[in-house]
C-alpha cells in the first residue's frame, strides 16, 4: 500500500511530528504502520465509502464505545452536532483527490460527554495508484481544549475555580520591584500529583522553589513570556517531563504576569526514546544499526576533512555462520550473533561505533586511527572471536573475515568506503576466509575489470558475442569420430578473445552462468541435430553444466524442453557434471535418474580430482568416467596407476572411460596399453567450428 509517500504533508506540532516520522520511516505497510503507532495514537480505517473497518483500544477508550458497536458504522455515530451537515464535504473531496486532511475534531462519546482529538486522515493507496482506504491518526487534545477554555474563563475571573479541577498544571507568575520572577499562583491535579500545589509559600521567587539548574534552563524561556511572546518548551522537573506553554496577560499595552499550563508528557518522551532506539539500533544486539552507522560515518567524514584525520570503515562477516543456522537452529544462531555482538564491543574503543548491519554482517567505524592501530584492532578481533562461545551447553567455534578501507586514501565520500570494505571482505573470505585484508589499488583494478567483464557479459548475452566450438571425442582403437564436447567461446568485438578461465568463474559467482548455461544447451542440441539433419552419422554431444544449472530445481526439466524444441533425440546428448555435484547425494541422485528417464546419458567430468563415494557412484545413474588432463599429461609410473584404477572401477560398473587431454602418441599408446577406448585432446583434434566440424565428419 502506498501510504508512506503522504506522511511529509502530515502537519503536526513540531513534537508529535518528529515522532511520527521517527516511528514510520522504516515502515513499508499498513499492518506494520498500524502496529507501530497503536500504543501511541487513537487509529482508525475507513472504506472510501465512509464505512468504519477497523479501530484499536485507544479509539475505543476515547470514544467509550466497544469495538462491536463501532465496526461497520460511519463516523456520524460520533457526531457532536457542533458542526453543519456539510461540514466534511470538503474533507471527502480532498481525501478521493489523494490529499492528506488534517483538523481539530469535537466527538460525541458513547455518555454523551464531549471529546476532542486533533485528525490528520491519510488516503491508502495501492500499488497502482488506486484508493483503497483512509487511515486516521488520532491525537487526543481534549485536555489541552478543556485549559485553553479554562484560561478564557479566567479572564471572567473564574480562573482560580476553575483550574483546580484540570487534569494539568496551571500557574501564574510576575516580576517584583527587585526583578526577581514571583510565582503567584500553581494549581490543577497534575501539579497536587507532583506534590507541588500545597507545599509552596505563596509570593515565592521561583529560584527559591526549584534547583539552580531547572531555573537557569527556565529563565530565558520565561523571560521571554515577559517579553510578550508565546512560548511553547520541555522542562524535566522531578520524575516528570512537562509541556510548558506560556501567555502572557496585557495591561494597557504591557505585560503584567504570564500564565503558564503544564502537561504531562512522560510517558510520551519514554515512547519516543523507544522509537528511537527501534530506528537507530538493532534489536537483536543492541549495536547501531545500518542507519545509525550511515549517520555516525557522515559525521566522521565530516569532522576528518576539517581536522585531516585518517579513519577506518571496517566490515565483517561470519565465516560459516549459515552452517550453524542450519544444524542448530536460528535461535542458536541469534544468541551467536549477539555475543559475537558482545565481544566486539570489548575490542573496540570508546569512540568507536560497532554495528548489525544485518544477518551476520558487522561494521565497525574506527574515527582518528592509523592504518597500523586498525590493524591492531583487527587482529585483536579475530582472536576474540576465535575463542569458542557456549550457548546452550554447545562449544561453539565460528571464525571472521574482515575488511577494512581507510580514509582519504580509499575514499572520500560514504558509499566508496563502504563499498571498498565491503570489497576487501570478500577478498578475505576468497583468501580462505578467517583473515584481514586492507583495501588495496589492486584490489580496485580487480573488482573494476570484474564490474566490466560482468558488464559485457551481459552485454555479450544480449548481442550474441558468444559461440561454440566443438572439440571432437575419438575411438582410440579405430580413430573414428564418436562425440564432441561443446566449448564456449567469447570473441569480445573490441577487446579480442576472452579466455573462459576469466568469465566462467565471474558467471559462477554472479549467476550468469544460468542464462549461459542455458544458451550453450540449447544451442549445442541444435546444431546436433542440425548436422543430422544434412546427413552427417550421428555423433553425441557432450555439454557441461554448472552446479548452479544442476542445483536448480527444475533442471532436467529444462533440459527436456531443449530437446523438444530443437527436436534432438536425448540419446545423443551427454550431460557432464563434476564429482562436487554429487556431495547432495539425494539431490543429485533425484535429478539423475530423472535425465536417465528422459533418455540423456551423464558423464562425470575430472574424475579423480575430487571426492566421491565408490557406495553412491555405483547408485547414480552414471554413462561415462572422464579421466581428468592432470592424470594424461604426466602418465607416471604413479599417475598410470591412478589412470588403470579408474579404468578398471568404471568397467567393473559397465561405464565408458575417455580421457582428456591427449597430446602425444606416447600418451596415447600408455592409455591403450591401459585398456582405454575414448579420448579426446590436440592429438586429434582442436576445438573446431561447427563448419569444420562438419568437414571432419564427412569426411573432407
Amino acid at each position: 500500500m502506498k501510504i508512506l509517500e503522504h506522511i511529509g504533508k502530515i502537519d503536526l506540532d513540531r513534537t508529535e511530528s518528529e515522532r511520527l516520522e521517527s516511528m514510520l520511516n522504516h515502515l513499508h505497510d499498513v499492518s506494520s504502520i498500524v502496529h507501530a503507532l497503536d500504543e501511541c495514537f487513537s487509529l482508525s480505517i475507513t472504506s472510501k465509502d465512509g464505512v468504519i473497518l477497523y479501530v484499536n483500544d485507544r479509539f475505543c477508550e476515547l470514544s467509550k464505545y466497544d469495538l462491536e458497536e463501532i465496526i461497520g458504522q460511519k463516523h456520524s455515530l460520533f457526531d457532536s452536532g457542533l458542526y453543519p451537515t456539510d461540514h466534511f464535504n470538503s474533507m471527502w473531496h480532498l481525501l478521493k483527490q489523494g490529499q492528506v486532511w488534517q483538523s481539530e475534531l469535537h466527538n460525541r462519546a458513547k455518555d454523551g460527554t464531549i471529546y476532542s482529538i486533533n485528525a490528520t486522515v491519510v488516503p491508502i493507496l495501492d500499488q497502482n495508484g488506486c484508493l483503497v482506504n483512509f487511515l486516521s491518526i488520532d491525537i487526543d487534545i481534549t485536555d489541552k481544549h478543556q485549559t485553553e477554555k479554562a484560561l478564557k474563563q479566567a479572564q471572567k475571573n473564574e480562573f482560580q475555580t476553575t483550574v483546580k479541577h484540570l487534569q494539568n498544571a496551571v500557574f501564574k507568575y510576575r516580576k517584583n520591584e527587585a526583578g526577581h520572577i514571583i510565582l503567584t499562583m500553581l494549581e490543577g491535579k497534575l501539579a497536587q500529583k507532583m506534590g507541588l500545589s500545597s507545599n509552596w509559600p505563596r509570593e515565592s521567587r521561583l529560584e527559591d522553589l526549584v534547583s539552580k539548574r531547572t531555573f537557569s534552563y527556565a529563565a530565558g524561556y520565561l523571560e521571554r513570556g515577559f517579553a510578550g511572546e508565546q512560548v511553547n518548551f520541555e522542562l524535566t522537573l522531578l520524575e516528570f517531563v512537562l509541556l510548558v506553554h506560556l501567555s502572557p496577560l496585557f495591561e494597557n499595552g504591557k505585560v503584567t504576569e504570564v500564565i503558564g499550563t503544564a502537561i504531562d508528557i512522560t510517558e510520551r518522551k519514554e515512547t519516543e526514546r523507544q522509537v528511537k532506539k527501534m530506528a537507530h539500533y538493532d534489536d537483536l544486539t543492541g549495536l547501531a544499526n545500518r542507519r545509525q552507522f550511515q549517520k555516525k560515518l557522515t559525521e566522521t567524514l565530516h569532522h576528518s576533512a576539517q581536522s585531516q584525520e585518517s579513519f577506518a570503515v571496517m566490515f565483517l562477516d561470519l565465516d560459516r555462520f549459515k552452517n550453524i543456522n542450519d544444524t542448530l537452529g536460528h535461535n542458536t544462531g541469534d544468541l551467536l550473533l549477539a555475543k559475537v555482538a558482545l565481544r566486539l564491543q570489548k575490542c573496540i574503543r570508546r569512540a568507536d561505533i560497532a554495528a548489525r548491519l544485518g544477518g551476520d554482517e558487522y561494521a565497525i567505524l574506527l574515527p582518528s586511527i592509523t592504518h597500523e592501530q586498525a590493524q591492531l584492532i583487527a587482529e585483536r578481533i579475530q582472536k576474540e572471536i576465535s575463542h569458542f562461545f557456549l550457548i546452550e551447553n554447545l562449544d561453539i567455534f565460528i571464525s571472521t573475515s574482515i575488511g577494512i578501507s581507510m580514509y582519504p586514501q580509499d575514499g572520500l565520500e560514504a558509499e566508496t568506503l563502504i563499498r571498498n570494505a565491503d570489497a576487501a571482505m570478500y577478498f578475505a573470505k576468497e583468501s580462505g576466509k578467517n583473515n584481514y585484508q586492507f583495501f588495496t589499488s589492486d584490489l580496485h583494478r580487480d573488482m573494476s575489470n570484474k564490474m566490466m567483464l560482468e558488464r559485457e557479459m551481459h552485454r555479450a548475452l544480449e548481442q550474441g558475442h558468444f559461440h561454440l566450438d566443438y572439440q571432437p571425442q575419438i575411438d582410440i582403437k579405430t580413430g573414428q569420430t564418436i562425440g564432441v564436447e561443446a566449448l564456449i567461446r567469447w570473441n569480445h568485438p573490441k577487446i579480442g578473445p576472452v579466455s573462459p578461465a576469466d568469465f566462467i568463474p565471474l558467471a559462477e559467482e554472479t549467476g550468469l552462468i544460468i542464462p549461459i548455461g542455458t544458451w550453450v544447451l540449447e544451442t549445442a542440441c541444435a546444431q546436433n541435430k542440425a548436422w543430422q539433419e544434412s546427413g552427417l552419422p550421428p555423433v553425441c554431444m557432450s555439454v557441461n553444466v554448472s552446479l548452479r544449472q544442476f542445483m536448480q530445481k527444475h533442471f532436467a526439466e529444462q533440459i527436456e524442453q531443449i530437446l523438444q524444441r530443437t527436436g534432438l533425440s536425448p540419446k545423443w546428448l551427454d550431460v557432464e557434471i563434476t564429482e562436487s555435484m554429487t556431495a547432495d547425494v539425494a539431490h543429485a541422485e533425484q535429478v539423475l535418474n530423472r535425465l536417465r528417464d528422459i533418455g540423456v546419458h551423464v558423464s562425470i567430468d575430472d574424475f579423480g580430482t575430487g571426492y566421491s563415494s565408490l557406495s553412491y557412484l555405483s547408485r547414480f545413474p552414471i554413462t561415462k568416467l572422464k579421466i581428468d588432463q592432470s592424470f594424461v599429461q604426466d602418465l607416471t609410473e604413479h599417475h598410470q596407476a591412478i589412470v588403470k584404477t579408474i579404468i578398471d572401477l568404471a568397467q567393473n560398473l559397465n561405464l565408458k572411460v575417455i580421457a582428456e587431454g591427449v597430446e602425444t602418441e606416447e600418451q596415447a599408446r600408455l592409455l591403450r596399453a591401459l585398456n582405454c577406448t575414448e579420448a579426446q585432446g590436440y592429438l586429434y583434434a582442436e576445438p573446431l567450428s561447427s563448419e569444420n566440424i562438419k568437414k571432419r565428419l564427412s569426411g573432407l
